[in-house]
């Protein structure tokens, strides 16, 4: 099990140790972080009203705190409590007759450099003001680690130096008061239809509260057969979807009429199609899983109705080279969310920061990422887990996780390097470049 009453890295221990909480409620001075941990979501509360009424100007060293007491960077967007102990999440569930919602991720979710996917989580769902109210009144949250986050460093030899992670996937697990499983999310998922899927789960919580035996596992069953077939119409509903091939962002309904118009001007005539990266999705074998943004991210579009309300005029992407790229102004991301992508892009050298009108394409293209990946993830990956939990509904959460690493995300435990040393290639490096300690 996790403890935050671990060593904290140096740059939090030192704001630690400058900062003074003058509070005589919570009467610690420099603040005890286990004691404020084991206090639970009252002490966050706390902090989190002191850290309101403190100019901006001066919060550096409370953020850190509460970062450290909540459980996860930047906390003072989310404003979220996460457990990292198990049996304390689980005795927190059954006090409040809550599910619980449990991450597991491959890193620390107080770290700046946790798996990729954490990452997107704090900044696009966890940053979510709606989405953060509805965590903090439904669920017990608990994160644990699969394990250490690989990271890579690019050392440019004068000074400069990229450092990033690779190669990690993250999961959400729904379970009941007892740590059973009931429901599993894989990987990223836009906000709006994270919340809708977890209301169901919560709903099928409530349902089946109390039952035991074969009567629960019954349900389970019942609950994940229910969801293939459902999630299959979906999949059927979106054959006749259309989309542009190698677009960069979410399609408005204006810029796909006006690309059909053309199409369809063009065959009337006999000509040539002008518009050859329009296209219907069609339906595809269950094997089947192309890789195109751009397809995924129509998919998604069509099946939750996310629809894009930029009122720009439509312009093909830049990358054909006909002008600039239009930016949407879609609904995936809100307020809390693009503000803390733009913090986290702009932060570091003065000259890496982007103008306004690079961040609006970074956060248009960021938008489609997500409504891809969540298509994707709901097509795909997760019809796999569920079919999992439809032939082994009993399979605890320690044994559930273990196959999805395996199985779904293609990294088991048994594989120490997660997949980036296959020795099979020759690399000119001698043992390929590993370095053990």
């Amino acid at each position: 099990m996790h403890d935050l009453s671990r060593t904290f890295p140096l740059a939090v221990a030192a704001s630690l140790a400058l900062f003074a909480l003058p509070s005589p409620a919570l009467a610690v001075q420099p603040p005890d972080i286990a004691e404020l941990r084991a206090r639970g979501p009252a002490a966050l509360e706390e902090l989190l009203s002191q850290y309101d009424q403190t100019p901006p100007a001066n919060r550096d060293g409370l953020a850190a705190v509460i970062d450290a007491v909540a459980g996860q960077r930047y906390a003072t967007v989310s404003r979220l409590y996460w457990y990292t102990d198990l049996d304390r999440a689980e005795q927190a569930a059954r006090q409040l007759h809550r599910p619980i919602l449990a991450l597991r991720l491959l890193g620390d979710l107080r770290d700046d450099l946790s798996c990729a996917n954490s990452r997107l989580f704090r900044a696009t769902l966890y940053a979510n003001t709606e989405v953060s109210a509805f965590l903090r009144s439904h669920f017990v949250l608990y994160w644990s680690t699969e394990r250490a986050v690989p990271t890579v460093t690019i050392d440019f030899g004068d000074g400069r130096k990229i450092v990033r992670t690779t190669t990690g996937n993250s999961a959400h697990y729904v379970l009941d008061e007892d740590g059973r499983v009931l429901d599993v999310l894989p990987g990223l998922y836009a906000p709006a239809v994270f919340e809708q899927e977890l209301k169901k789960s919560l709903a099928f919580a409530d349902k089946i509260r109390g039952m035991a035996g074969w009567q629960r596992l019954g349900a389970v069953a019942a609950y994940h057969a229910a969801a293939i077939d459902a999630t299959d119409r979906a999949w059927q509903r979106a054959a006749d979807a259309q989309y542009l091939h190698g677009s960069q962002f979410l399609l408005s309904s204006g810029e796909l009429a006006s690309a059909l118009a053309r199409a369809q001007a063009a065959t009337v005539s006999k000509m040539m199609i002008e518009v050859p990266d329009l296209r219907k999705i069609g339906m595809m074998s269950p094997g089947e899983i192309p890789n195109d943004a751009a397809m995924w991210s129509a998919i998604g579009q069509k099946v939750w109705n996310i629809v894009d309300h930029g009122t720009a005029p439509a312009q093909a992407p830049q990358a054909r080279g006909r002008g600039k790229p239009r930016v949407p102004a879609s609904m995936v991301l809100d307020a809390a969310s693009r503000a803390l992508v733009a913090q986290l892009h702009n932060e570091g050298p003065a000259g890496q920061r982007a103008t306004g009108a690079e961040l609006d394409a970074v956060i248009a293209r960021l938008e489609q990422h997500i409504v891809a990946d969540t298509a994707q993830n709901q097509f795909t990956l997760r019809q796999t887990i569920r079919h999992q939990m439809l032939e082994q509904p009993d399979a605890d959460f320690a044994t559930l996780n273990a196959w999805v690493y395996e199985n779904v995300f293609a990294t088991p435990k048994a594989d120490p390097w997660l997949g980036l040393v296959p020795r099979t290639e020759f690399t000119g490096l001698p043992g390929d470049g590993v370095v053990m300690p």
